[in-house]
């Protein structure tokens, strides 16, 4: 499943709070080699809490490898922002009102997005039931005029042959660890390397010693050769063959609820804003507002 997190504000300002000082102990994950930066365990996994209740997923719906994705990412956000937070203290600005005055405007924001949040999670639940109903509705969305494949790729500069080569020999000898060779020698690569499902006739056209490659190569399997195609290197395992016609629902069922999900959450986020507005008397600021220069 491929997770486009829409909701971020959440996440910004958890991160921002936590990375003005370093957390109170346990588990490192990650010490900057001056000693001055530490990111813990604990705070990591608070963080990835906040970032799936933010997109309204939990992380059973995730992959390992989307998981560890994250929490790389996490760890990165949290220890850039910890440095910056030291820098500015450097420069005294933790005394500088802007930074003072604004602490409890940005408690009483991290809060408002938390009943946000809570309320349009509840309200925008997809069941796999909605998800098949979308599906029979537009088979035609569903159906593809040609074979299509999807492929997971570790690239290299044409100069790097000896890293590719030696990168295809791991590869072929443990084909399901794909994903920690693509991270070794691509690290930050976006979804692991992988690919959208691609027509044959589109990869031939673009990628033709790509298509060329993987021809006879099963779903699961890597290319047993180094992919050269004059500008790049390529590592290819193939991850999924896809005949023509109807894909099954099976296939694109994550997919289907995750765009459903987005959907209902915006709706419903609207609503729920509306709502709130219309209780706290809210809705004609304008009015009370036309006087103030």
């Amino acid at each position: 499943m491929k997770n486009k997190f829409k909701i971020i504000i959440l996440t910004a300002l958890c991160t921002l709070a936590l990375s003005c000082g370093n957390s109170n102990g346990g588990k490192v994950l990650f010490e900057s080699s001056d000693k001055k930066i530490k990111v813990y365990e604990k705070e990591v996994n608070n963080e990835l809490e906040k970032s799936l209740f933010s997109s309204g997923i939990s992380e059973k719906e995730l992959t390992p490898e989307q998981i560890t994705q994250m929490k790389h990412s996490i760890i990165k956000n949290i220890a850039l922002n910890r440095a910056l937070a030291l820098k500015a203290k450097e420069k005294k600005l933790d005394k500088d009102k802007k930074y003072t005055q604004s602490q409890e405007i940005l408690q009483e924001q991290l809060l408002a997005s938390l009943a946000t949040l809570s309320e349009i999670n509840e309200r925008a639940k997809i069941t796999d039931a909605d998800a098949k109903a979308a599906y029979d509705a537009n088979q035609a969305s569903f159906t593809q005029p040609e074979d299509s494949v999807r492929l997971q790729v570790i690239v290299f500069q044409p100069t790097d042959t000896a890293k590719a080569e030696q990168a295809l020999k791991e590869a072929v000898a443990n084909p399901n660890n794909f994903t920690a060779y693509v991270n070794q020698y691509n690290p930050g690569t976006e979804q692991n390397g992988q690919t959208q499902s691609i027509l044959l006739s589109q990869l031939a056209s673009r990628f033709g010693s790509v298509s060329e490659a993987i021809k006879d190569v099963k779903a699961g399997q890597v290319v047993n050769k180094v992919v050269n195609d004059g500008k790049s290197l390529y590592i290819v395992k193939v991850l999924e063959r896809n005949p023509k016609g109807l894909i099954p629902f099976e296939s694109v069922k994550e997919g289907i609820k995750t765009q459903l999900r987005n959907q209902k959450r915006q709706l419903e986020q609207q609503t729920y804003l509306k709502s709130i507005s219309d209780e706290f008397k809210l809705s004609n600021m304008d009015e009370a507002l036309k006087n103030i220069k």
